[in-house]
């Protein structure tokens, strides 16, 4: 183990993607927010009754108030609603002042995890405020529902290609198995491309147009690939079925085509057998902008049912099965942790009941996406070659998979001798932007 901790990313460093973030990035997400509670004004009275007149005043108030606060460097604020989670969030932010202090809790001088979850969290409870129906409203639903509609077709596309109409072509032939497997894997981490808070609320789902038919040349584009290394494993779990009862945990990132690919890894698994049960863990308000909530998954399940394939409703008719005849697959949606702003060294201390879920009856914890990945390392500014297995500090109730396109500039366990790395640094000698764009991939995996 390193003698000494990286620092935590902050805004105060005006050449990070940090203070990009917090001087530019997240105002347009908060005013996207006010522009859609003032441009649809008379869909939601007509939606919700003209009682919410005065909550869309009010709420468009506040998060001028918020805009305000973050542009001028303000202090962060207790929450003040009447959420489940408000005063788990006040605890922390008292924590944050006693760690670096209370003039150092403000916008740019704070670690950039907390300000960023900060800002979702304080959106969240301008809603929560209202004394109208329009408290469970989300302001980004527009955004997200433009993303479903754009990304259906790439949906449909990625399901009919990756799952077969003959369900024992796989299990007569193991090197088919292998590929597949191989093919999704690569197919879940190209579509967490479609990341609504990178782009501050615009539709990006044309990125990954027919993605299967351009997974071949971005293969070239992932640094780090333990793909390999999972299926072992996972094959292995498969021989332990027998003698226990093998559970495996995915912990969801963005919704539409990413959560697509998600349901046909889950598929995959479940339909060959390699563990009894999946659990999935999504958010359980609006997070990120596109990270999955109930309603997100309940929406892809009604497109899915529009579509006339028989490869589609065979698929969807699988789901049902191992979600209400066999309970073999689960969604989670209710966990507060999830949309704290901690890194997941804290866990067993904040939430101690999910890490003993997770150390006792889990034998896999995936994590999808960017957020996911800052909190399992911390959100520190490591070195790139340090080892995942010291990035993730005490977190370690079993074994962990990270599956990621690169949005932040952090990262671990790069080997710069990797020829992809090699070939990627060529077009960023003086510069960390390969970090941000998107463009570069992890599939990083660690066994305990």
């Amino acid at each position: 183990m390193s003698l000494k901790t990286p620092e935590a990313l902050s805004a105060s460093k005006k050449d990070t993607f940090a203070y990009i973030t917090i001087k530019d990035r997240l105002p347009v997400i908060i005013t996207k927010a006010i522009d859609y509670l003032s441009r649809f004004r008379s869909e939601l009275i007509e939606r919700y009754s003209q009682d919410i007149v005065d909550d869309l005043k009010n709420s468009i108030e506040l998060l001028s108030q918020l805009r305000y606060e973050l542009t001028t460097d303000k202090k962060f604020k207790k929450i003040t609603d009447s959420g489940s989670d408000s005063q788990l969030w006040n605890t922390s932010l008292e924590e944050l002042e006693s760690q670096i202090g209370s003039d150092n809790c403000t916008w740019f001088k704070s670690p950039w995890l907390f300000a960023e979850c900060y800002v979702y969290r304080r959106i969240r409870e301008a809603m929560l405020l209202c004394t109208t129906g329009l408290k469970e409203y989300d302001p980004y639903e527009k955004s997200k529902l433009q993303s479903y509609e754009l990304s259906l077709n790439s949906v449909f596309q990625l399901i009919t290609n990756l799952c077969p109409l003959d369900l024992n072509e796989e299990k007569q032939n193991q090197s088919l198995m292998h590929e597949r497997f191989r093919v999704i894997v690569e197919a879940l981490l190209w579509a967490n491309k479609n990341d609504l808070s990178l782009s501050s609320g615009n539709d990006v789902s044309s990125k990954i147009q027919n993605l299967v038919e351009l997974l071949d040349s971005f293969r070239s584009n992932v640094l780090c690939d333990h793909t390999e290394e999972l299926w072992q494993y996972l094959k292995n779990l498969k021989l332990q079925k027998e003698n226990r009862t093998v559970c495996i945990d995915i912990v969801l990132d963005n919704c539409s085509i990413e959560l697509a690919a998600d349901l046909i890894l889950c598929d995959f698994l479940l339909r060959n057998d390699f563990v009894h049960k999946i659990r999935l863990h999504g958010k359980a308000f609006s997070w990120f902008i596109s990270d999955v909530t109930r309603s997100d998954f309940d929406i892809l399940i009604q497109q899915l049912q529009s579509s006339n394939s028989l490869v589609i409703n065979n698929f969807l008719r699988r789901l049902n099965n191992y979600m209400q005849e066999e309970n073999r697959l689960e969604l989670n949606c209710e966990n507060s942790f999830w949309t704290l702003p901690y890194s997941f060294d804290q866990m067993e201390r904040v939430n101690p009941d999910l890490y003993s879920e997770f150390k006792t009856t889990s034998s896999l914890i995936l994590f999808k996406g960017d957020l996911n990945y800052r909190k399992l390392i911390g959100d520190l500014d490591w070195d790139i070659s340090t080892p995942l297995t010291e990035a993730v500090r005490g977190f370690k109730p079993t074994s962990l998979c990270a599956i990621r396109t690169l949005k932040s500039d952090l990262v671990a366990n790069l080997d710069r001798a990797n020829p992809n790395f090699i070939e990627m640094i060529k077009n960023y000698p003086d510069s960390n932007k390969w970090m941000i764009t998107g463009d570069y991939g992890l599939i990083q995996f660690i066994s305990f």
